[in-house]
């Protein structure tokens, strides 16, 4: 597979040629056997990830589980990401994909033998899909409303036994904030009520399962579109075989994997191997899948100045057109109560405080500062991108720096976040920015467990190791351009340095 002309030389990645040049790894150039040997070495690796999927589900306690889970998860992620070094340089490529796939299996069927670890969003998406079915708009009422009492169950709503081996007082619930209105956006509670009509396993089992299913059809996407993007399947495992996979999808169920096969499809429609841009009707199609990507989670937005800078008027409208036909029906019931528990959400996160820019704070800038230097940084990401030309900055790799540069401003506690993070990651031949998705794990169980280091350091600490591995990496990266004399940033751009 050649690579497509518009890629740089300082691609991570790259398919075919003799070369090694900008840290890529060339099967081409391996001798006779050594990519036989290589797989398996990456089979090794997986029976490893394996296992410490195991020990995380054999992990005691409520959630998020005990400090070990975060540390087992760090594990998890470095064997992932070792057995990508080993599949880029293994042989036959119908080996690699066939070991990959058989991989990402096992890992969904181990996933599904254990409860959710970090997360109990899976039980609230079983309550509206629930709510649906009964012809009740999931935007309607708060969930411990007395209009929805009589769709309770024993299940959901525990006993004062129940409740008690949940470590929790009479009349509770499994769903969080059940005074609260359902944040989710119409395309996820259309995927809820689904699961809830299909058939499948009782309980948090059938939502593990339709998002395992989704998860592999992630996986199969991926795989599928990589040679567009220039790049070896074998990166997929950094998605396929760690935790975002294992933990925030197979475990918690978590409905973003739906947005990020929305989002992978809409880049694939966009890449190109060349200057020219893409049809009207195809990059319409890409809005209109971007924009069901924002109707599942909000935050995939993110993607659309790097996707829409070639026609934005049809990548733009699009978007605009799915979200706003998505929402109309229940803006036709409820009004302004579609934007559920956003508001509340946005200040139980710090983010209306201007306190959880973590990374901001260690600069000193806390409150209303912090708040005004995080959008001053993202505005200046996105003109960045928007101003860059395709060619030069592929989209992508576009989507990338977006999405990137807002997590290291934003901080997210949420590791289930970084499930696109990762993915894009992989589509660009990034993987240092797989570094930065591992921060929300180390902070979401400093935020709910001990783990024996003064919060200022606990908190930040993932995302301050993520953001030196991609520093490190670009310096790397821009070191051995200056020595094979390939330009050191994309030379069409004004604004991508």
């Amino acid at each position: 597979m050649a690579v497509s002309p518009h890629r740089t030389r300082d691609d991570t990645i790259r398919l075919g040629g003799p070369a090694r040049d900008e840290g890529s790894v060339s099967a081409a150039a391996a001798p006779p056997g050594a990519g036989r040997r290589w797989l398996a070495v990456a089979v090794v690796l997986l029976a490893g990830a394996l296992a410490t999927e195991c020990a995380v589900i054999a992990q005691p306690g409520p959630l998020p589980g005990g400090p070990a889970v975060l540390y087992l998860a760090l594990g998890w992620w470095a064997l992932a990401l070792a057995a990508v070094a080993a599949l880029v340089r293994a042989a036959p490529r119908r080996g690699i994909t066939a070991v990959l796939l058989v991989g990402a299996v096992a890992v969904h069927l181990l996933a599904l033998a254990s409860g959710p670890r970090m997360s109990d969003d899976l039980y609230r998406y079983a309550w509206d899909g629930k709510v649906s079915a009964a012809g009740i708009d999931p935007y309607h009422y708060a969930t411990d409303s007395p209009e929805l009492a009589g769709l309770r169950d024993g299940w959901l709503w525990p006993d004062p036994a129940g409740c008690a081996a949940l470590g929790r007082g009479p009349g509770c619930t499994r769903i969080n904030y059940p005074t609260a209105h359902t944040i989710y956006p119409p395309v996820a509670q259309a995927y809820f009520v689904a699961v809830h009509h299909l058939p499948g396993p009782p309980r948090e089992n059938k939502t593990q399962l339709y998002a395992a299913v989704l998860s592999l059809l992630l996986t199969g996407l991926l795989i599928r579109v990589l040679p567009r993007f220039g790049h070896h399947p074998g990166l997929v495992a950094a998605y396929a075989w760690g935790p975002s996979a294992g933990i925030d999808i197979g475990m918690d169920g978590h409905v973003d994997v739906l947005a990020v096969i929305f989002a992978v499809a809409a880049l694939a429609l966009l890449a190109r191997p060349g200057a020219r841009p893409r049809p009207t009707t195809r990059t319409a199609a890409a809005g209109a899948l971007l924009g069901a990507a924002v109707a599942v989670k909000l935050y995939p937005a993110l993607l659309l100045p790097a996707a829409a800078r070639r026609r934005p008027a049809a990548v733009l409208g699009a978007a605009a057109a799915v979200v706003g036909l998505s929402y109309l029906p229940h803006i036709a019931v409820v009004g302004t109560d579609v934007v559920g528990f956003l508001p509340k959400y946005l200040s139980v996160e710090g983010y209306a405080q201007g306190h959880r820019f973590l990374l901001l704070g260690l600069l000193g800038l806390t409150g209303t500062a912090a708040k005004v230097a995080a959008g001053a940084v993202l505005a200046g990401v996105v003109l960045a991108v928007w101003r860059s030309e395709p060619a030069s900055l592929p989209v992508e790799r576009g989507a990338l720096w977006l999405v990137g540069a807002a997590f290291l401003v934003a901080t997210p506690a949420q590791p289930w976040y970084g499930v696109l993070l990762v993915a894009l990651a992989v589509l660009a031949g990034r993987l240092e920015w797989a570094a930065v998705a591992v921060g929300p794990y180390v902070l979401y169980m400093a935020l709910f467990r001990d783990l024996a280091v003064e919060d200022v350091y606990a908190r930040p600490g993932g995302y301050v190791l993520g953001a030196a591995a991609v520093a490190l990496a670009a310096a790397v990266r821009r070191i051995r351009a200056r020595s094979s004399g390939a330009p050191d940033w994309p030379a069409a751009s004004r604004c991508a340095r």
